[in-house]
């Protein structure tokens, strides 16, 4: 299997970039890198480049992050793991003296032997073919969530196409569905924007790199901020979660969830009606009904359960509701008890998502009162998983957690 510096150069090759060409393009769509830096990753003299680099260079050279990284078609995760691993050794040979190369040779033969594989494994991996056009509604969706960006930046489209220079792009066409930009100028687009997250860049360059078909949050009335979450959310393997006030959206009756959106004071999600938040929170949770769904760990605070935020046979259906979601082999559901709490975090409520890719590290997310911030920082991620996991050991546990919400449900069936 190729390793990274040599997938690199096969790209560049394919598509037709130089290392100055490819430098040039990355900092002109907001990732500084020098022709020296690429020369370098070419070479395998460095091998750690970052994940928003390796989604710069994937985007820049129509190719994915797991192409890039020697993850070809596989039948598992575990297979996904044992390329990923075996890249990094090879990566990690870079440097080494003829002498010491030999004896790794030896090592590697000896073991592909031990383990009946062929004697010579291929060098080289076929490069995809350029990603085919934009359909239409990719091209509309991609139009229309870079037109509200621009709005929001306040530029014309005269300004936008006179920063980008003249004939780069036209901005009218893109915007309207008509013409699909290159990736690369969707970057120096949401640069120019001033949109810096990278998960709102990658939710935005997802759509123009056509990896995936528009989906209900790329509706306009969507918040792209409020996008880029549920474009995490949707592609989570496991969903981990923390609420204090209210019982989390994903597990929430149709009542529930409106009267939640009521006492919260917020914008309805962005929406013009309540009627149009709840649809919002529906397509949310239809995630979860889905065999290849993810798992989902909440944790929620006893305080959810004794705060009436609607009338009792609302709040009733929605104990029903987390009764039943308890028993599902994909949810599992525990309380804080308000008694005597072993742990509580210095936050409020947060939630946390891991991807079934190798190469994506987890992303933690911080729910505000009118946004949400979106935490790739390894070291905060960090805090967050360790907040999580001292939760976890303090709060009820299967049965516990089964005669808890049975005993709330009697309270309210009593008053």
């Amino acid at each position: 299997m190729a390793n990274f510096a040599e997938r690199l150069g096969l790209a560049m090759s394919k598509r037709g970039f130089t290392g100055a060409q490819l430098a040039a393009a990355l900092t002109e769509a907001g990732i500084p890198i020098t022709r020296a830096y690429v020369s370098q990753l070419r070479t395998g003299k460095q091998t750690n480049p970052t994940l928003q680099v390796l989604r710069a260079l994937a985007a820049c050279l129509q190719v994915s992050v797991g192409w890039l990284l020697g993850e070809d078609a596989t039948e598992s995760g575990a297979v996904e793991e044992l390329q990923l691993r075996a890249a990094a050794i090879g990566a990690s040979a870079a440097g080494l003296s003829d002498g010491s190369l030999t004896i790794l040779r030896g090592v590697i033969e000896l073991a592909r032997a031990a383990e009946g594989l062929p004697d010579q494994p291929p060098a080289t991996a076929e490069i995809p073919e350029a990603a085919a056009p934009l359909t239409a509604p990719q091209r509309e969706a991609l139009g229309d969530r870079l037109r509200n960006l621009r709005l929001i930046a306040r530029m014309s489209p005269e300004e936008v196409e006179t920063s980008l220079g003249r004939g780069a792009a036209a901005i009218g066409a893109i915007e309207e569905g008509r013409v699909a930009p290159a990736p690369v100028t969707v970057e120096r687009l949401l640069t120019l924007y001033g949109v810096t997250a990278p998960p709102t860049r990658e939710y935005v360059l997802s759509l123009a790199r056509g990896e995936r078909p528009p989906s209900w949050y790329d509706a306009g009335s969507v918040p792209v901020w409020m996008a880029a979450t549920y474009a995490l959310e949707q592609r989570a393997s496991l969903i981990r979660t923390y609420q204090t006030q209210i019982v989390p959206p994903l597990l929430q009756t149709e009542a529930y969830a409106r009267a939640a959106i009521e006492v919260s004071g917020s914008a309805g999600l962005g929406q013009t009606s309540a009627d149009a938040a709840v649809r919002l929170i529906r397509s949310r949770q239809a995630l979860l009904n889905h065999g290849d769904g993810p798992v989902l760990w909440a944790v929620i605070d006893e305080s959810v359960l004794l705060r009436s935020i609607a009338d009792p046979e609302t709040q009733a259906a929605q104990l029903d509701r987390l009764i039943e979601y308890a028993k599902r082999p994909n949810i599992s559901l525990h309380v804080v008890p308000i008694d005597d709490p072993i742990f509580l975090p210095r936050c409020g409520p947060f939630t946390m998502w891991r991807f079934p890719e190798a190469f994506e590290p987890d992303v933690a997310c911080a729910h505000a009162i009118e946004s949400d911030e979106v935490i790739t920082d390894a070291t905060a991620v960090e805090a967050y998983h360790q907040a999580f996991t001292k939760l976890s050991v303090s709060t009820t546990m299967g049965d516990e957690t089964h005669e808890l919400l049975y005993a709330h449900r009697d309270r309210l069936s009593h008053r």
